[in-house]
């Protein structure tokens, strides 16, 4: 029997590295072969931009925390693009529009009634009839209801028949621009899962690149904390890092710093609440570097962020500027104080706090006092030294 089990044994390594050997490969799915350096010759093609510096042809977020606005300023952008560059050119989320084309916004949660207001607070009916053929938006509440785009089944992401049907349309109706409001009104699924974000890009990238088209979701931002930059923007948003990472570009919107707010009230001449001014930004790009931040004042009429970067960056320039004079005159006010033995503090808590006097001098904000200030104290045109008559430090001109 051993001599027979040995036997077998030989022949079943036999015949399995002969089967081993016969067998052909499989056939390719994707020839990496066809992709040689020839194929990119020459000067690549520049970005084919829908709004400048903001949006190309590709899929992307835009989020904000609740309340500061997005879904309007996603309508004024879908206007804006189906309106086109024109004769004198068009705005939108801090750039110029580039091209002129269908656009199909979905809404998730606004009814039409809602839409029609805000419409009518962006432009008069009369204008409505200039859209006709390139503006389409649809509100889901009123249009069957909201069905997911997403969905999980048997722990595995699947894109839904209602994704099949808004590509179909997206393809039939030959859209340039289309926008998602809001993701997790249309995605039955954990934000949180890596795996969620990846499928529904995968899935919107697929879209664009076939028509050519871009496409935006909208998206939450984080509540509670201060946002000082593009950085603390993105990390912000909501959900998983793949949620961001996986789609080309990501377009935050977040409330202005108490600073920024003050100094623009300053400059406006009238009060801004906390959501007021605000600030906007690509935040991440796979094709192209970080945008300028954008800041828009709310419209107190229609509650529409307004771009006012150009107009409030000179207003703005201007205010933070303090006349040539301005060194002298506190180097010599300074002086006068030491030697009377009153001298100024470098301490803002203190009631002699010498930026208290410097902004009641230039009219000048609290920022651009102690800016001015911390540059005369490190060049050492104001000195700080022990004073015997307050038996204190104290700040004397040089």
């Amino acid at each position: 029997m051993p001599d027979l089990d040995r036997r077998v044994a030989e022949l079943d390594n036999y015949y399995n590295s002969k089967l081993k050997r016969e067998v052909l490969p499989a056939p390719l799915v994707h020839d990496y072969s066809r992709w040689g350096i020839e194929r990119y010759e020459g000067w690549a093609p520049p970005i084919d931009w829908i709004i400048e510096g903001v949006l190309p042809v590709t899929p992307g977020l835009i989020a904000s925390m609740g309340g500061v606005g997005k879904s309007f300023l996603m309508l004024d952008a879908a206007i804006r693009i189906a309106a086109g560059p024109g004769a004198f050119g068009q705005w939108a989320m801090g750039g110029k529009v580039a091209q002129q084309g269908k656009v199909l916004m979905v809404t998730a949660e606004d009814s039409k009634n809602a839409i029609h207001r805000r419409l009518n607070l962006i432009m008069s009916p009369d204008q409505h009839k200039k859209l006709i053929g390139n503006l389409f938006i649809v509100p889901l509440p009123d249009a069957g209801g909201t069905r997911p785009l997403l969905e999980c089944v048997g722990g595995h992401y699947l894109m839904t028949a209602a994704w099949d049907d808004f590509c179909n349309n997206v393809i039939k109706m030959g859209i340039l621009c289309s926008f998602m409001d809001p993701w997790q009104a249309v995605a039955a699924v954990d934000a949180n899962d890596p795996a969620a974000g990846q499928c529904y890009w995968s899935s919107v990238s697929q879209l664009c690149a076939e028509t050519k088209s871009a496409h935006l979701t909208s998206h939450h931002m984080r509540k509670g904390g201060e946002i000082d930059g593009i950085a603390s923007a993105r990390a912000a948003i909501r959900g998983s890092s793949a949620l961001v990472d996986g789609s080309r570009l990501s377009y935050a919107l977040w409330p202005a710093m108490a600073d920024d707010r003050i100094m623009t009230e300053q400059v406006l001449g009238t009060p801004l609440g906390p959501l007021d001014l605000i600030h906007g930004a690509v935040v991440k790009s796979n094709d192209f570097g970080m945008s300028d931040v954008a800041t828009y004042v709310r419209d107190r009429v229609s509650g529409l962020l307004i771009d006012c970067s150009e107009q409030l960056a000179e207003q703005i320039e201007e205010a933070n500027t303090l006349p040539a004079s301005a060194m002298h005159e506190t180097v010599l006010e300074a002086t006068v104080r030491w030697d009377r033995g009153v001298p100024f503090s470098k301490a803002p808590q203190s009631d002699r706090w010498i930026g208290a006097w410097i902004m009641h001098q230039f009219k000048c904000s609290r920022p651009v006092a102690i800016k001015y200030l911390r540059e005369w104290v490190s060049r050492g045109e104001l000195v700080q030294e022990w004073c015997k008559e307050i038996r204190s430090n104290g700040l004397r001109g040089r």
